[in-house]
Parts: C-alpha cells; structure tokens; sequence
C-alpha cells in the first residue's frame, strides 16, 4: 500500500529549487566606497511599473552606465524611435574610448579631447549650455561611456546641474543601463551621492546581456536586490527591461550598419552589396521593436519619450 506524502503543514520537507536559494547569505559586494547595506523600506522590485513623474518639457537623456552594458544600442532606438515620430534630436557622444555612435548617426555632438577634465568643461559650456537657450528646446540623448567622469565632475562644479537644466525648460532623464554584473551598480551610487537625483530616473535592465537560460528574475537578483539599487527604487526611480534580440541578429544589423527599419523592413543602403537580412531574421527584429516599445510604454506615457 503506498501512502501520500507528507504536507508541509504534516510534517513533511519540500525541497525548493528556486534558484535564488543560491544567493540566501551572501554577504553584499560594496561598491567603490562601503556602503551601509540597509536596505529601503517600500522598495520592492516589481518587474513592471509606471512612470509616477510626468514631464511636460523635452526630455534630455543622460546615458549612464559601465561599459558593455547596451548603452549605444539603447541610444540608436532613442534616435531611430524620435525620427519615426518626425522628431529631430541632439545626439551627443561623451564616451572617451568608444564613439561608435558617429557611424550610425550625422552631426554627432562629440568634444574634441578624450580628457574627461576637457569633455566635463565641454559638456556644460559647448552641450548643455546651448541646449538651454535652443529656441524651441529639443530632446537630447547624451551617451557617456563605461569609465567616464565627465558627468561626475560637471555635477559636482554646479549647483544642482539637473536642476538648472529643469528650470531653463529641459526634462532630465537619468538612465542607467545595466548587465547582470554587480560593478554595473558604481555609476549610479556615484552620481546618486553626488546629488544627481533628477525626478526622472530610469534603471534599464538589459535583457541582451544576461544568461539567455535563466529566468530575468534571476539572472538579475545580485542587482535587483542590491542597497544601491534599491535605494534608488526608493526615491521613486523606475526599472525597465529592455527585451533581448537574438546576438547574431543583432551582429549583423551591427556588421552592416543598418538601422532598424532597414533591418526590419529588409533593406540595404544605396551600393551596398551585401544582402538584406533574412525574412526570419527581419520577423526577429520586427518582434524585438514591438518588445521595446512594449517595454517603454510607461514612458511614453508620461512624455519621457517624445
């Protein structure tokens, strides 16, 4: 005669293979400066959310993040998605090893020197500055680099850099962009201690960069339940997951520097001779548009997109 096992209200032992058992005692990785690891009354991650701060202004678009994390492919969807909505915008590339975005992209803003010194003095003085007095104002998207502190410096030399910005007619838009890796965390703690702290801040986990086998939620959880990043869900900063499309797929819209209606739409540029991307590969990246978009909804909503 067999018998039914045991409940865990009986007395019996289930046995649980979540894997974020895995990461139960871990003590927290400190970031840069030690960090005091409390974590944040009220703030628990929910995988989807919506924008609490509506912006009434053009939004300008601070990039923030280590390198490797998806900055530039989330900057060519922000100009790409502006000009399908006959939206004209400022793009501007402040990486000081990487400037990848001046082959996708005319008239990218870009300072002369790799010196983050120059490229903080160049930012605010020959970017930002005329940003303020553009008549009409225009939506911006500025893709700072893994490793520059030309943001830091140009915060700490102003008295509330977001601020101004804010109160000369621009929306500020903090976005950072982050891997699975913990070290992806520092430019947030960063500017977030030095008192950047705009009303609108975005924290954008990249698909892209995970373990395509795990779940989100757990290829995420060293991030997800980190102080820092907690800390910022807090003060009322938003996630987002940006959705994957296959790295192959997007290895050659890369290789053939396509935009994505080329990629999508199977085009080529005039002489090209190479072939457009497969039909399969376009439906690939037909879906991964429909994803973003789906993904960024709440923005739009709430005019942090243009």
């Amino acid at each position: 005669m067999t018998t039914k096992p045991k409940t865990a209200a009986e007395g019996g032992r289930v046995v649980s293979l979540f894997r974020h058992a895995a990461l139960e005692g871990v003590p927290e990785i400190p970031l840069g400066d030690a960090v005091d690891g409390r974590e944040p009354e009220g703030a628990g991650f929910a995988a989807s959310t919506t924008a609490s701060v509506g912006l009434s202004l053009p939004p300008v678009w601070f990039l923030c993040g280590a390198g490797g994390t998806g900055k530039t492919v989330l900057a060519r969807w922000l100009v790409w998605r502006m000009q399908q909505h006959g939206r004209e915008a400022v793009l501007a590339a402040l990486d000081p090893g990487n400037r990848s975005l001046a082959r996708w992209f005319d008239d990218v803003q870009q300072p002369a020197s790799r010196d983050s010194a120059h490229s903080s003095r160049w930012l605010v003085q020959d970017l930002l500055d005329p940003l303020m007095e553009m008549d009409p104002r225009n939506p911006a998207v500025l893709d700072f680099g893994g490793g520059d502190v030309a943001l830091a410096q140009a915060v700490e030399k102003t008295n509330g850099l977001h601020t101004v910005l804010e109160s000369a007619g621009l929306g500020v838009v903090a976005c950072y962009v982050l891997s699975p890796r913990i070290d992806d965390l520092g430019p947030l703690q960063t500017l977030e201690r030095l008192g950047f702290q705009p009303r609108a801040t975005l924290l954008v986990l990249n698909e892209g960069r995970a373990d395509p086998t795990l779940p989100r939620s757990d290829a995420f959880a060293s991030i997800t339940a980190h102080s820092v990043f907690r800390a910022a869900l807090a003060r009322g900063a938003q996630p987002v997951w940006m959705p994957a499309l296959e790295s192959d797929v997007m290895q050659e819209i890369d290789a053939k520097r396509l935009d994505f209606s080329m990629a999508r739409d199977g085009q080529v540029p005039d002489g090209a001779r190479f072939p457009a991307i497969g039909g399969l590969r376009r439906s690939m990246v037909a879906r991964w548009l429909e994803r973003m978009e789906q993904a960024f909804i709440p923005l739009t909503e709430r005019h942090w997109l243009p």
